[in-house]
């Protein structure tokens, strides 16, 4: 089959304008600023990652996101308020733990996202989702998994 030029020129724009329709990005995004957490995909803290300084980003937003090499920063105006009670009850089974609640940042205000019962990892122990305070602002540190000793 041979294609003329047209044909090449109409087959070009038709992959271009696919190209393009995948890079569109909305401005104003509803995304939450910090993500929803969960213990299951929570990363395994790497002592390579920890040594890491974010000395680059001290003139950054005072609240919103930026990223460095290893991880996204998320920041909020204010604090957030005092953690909730939560009532735990009973574990389900000895290798099941409490993954406690924690406040996210929706971009206007905090959120509670409340806490569960998760299945243990041998050898691990889950650091849960929690504010610092980095550079004056208040930064969310996401939940993790750190190798026990």
């Amino acid at each position: 089959m041979k294609l003329n030029g047209s044909m090449l020129v109409a087959v070009a724009m038709v992959v271009g304008s696919f190209g393009m329709m995948g890079c569109q990005q909305n401005a104003q995004s509803s995304d939450p600023v910090a993500p929803e957490e969960s213990v299951q995909n929570a990363p395994v803290e790497n002592e390579t990652a920890a040594a890491t300084t974010d000395n680059d980003n001290t003139n950054a937003l005072r609240f919103g996101v930026t990223r460095n090499a290893v991880r996204f920063h998320y920041y909020a105006p204010h604090a957030p308020p005092a953690a909730r009670y939560e009532y735990r009850g009973v574990a389900p089974s000895r290798m099941h733990f409490w993954a406690p609640g924690y406040y996210r940042w929706t971009g206007r205000q905090y959120a509670w996202y409340g806490g569960r019962w998760e299945v243990r990892r041998n050898g691990y122990e889950y650091i849960s989702p929690h504010w610092g305070i980095a550079h004056g602002r208040y930064e969310y540190i996401p939940g993790h998994w750190i190798r026990r000793y």
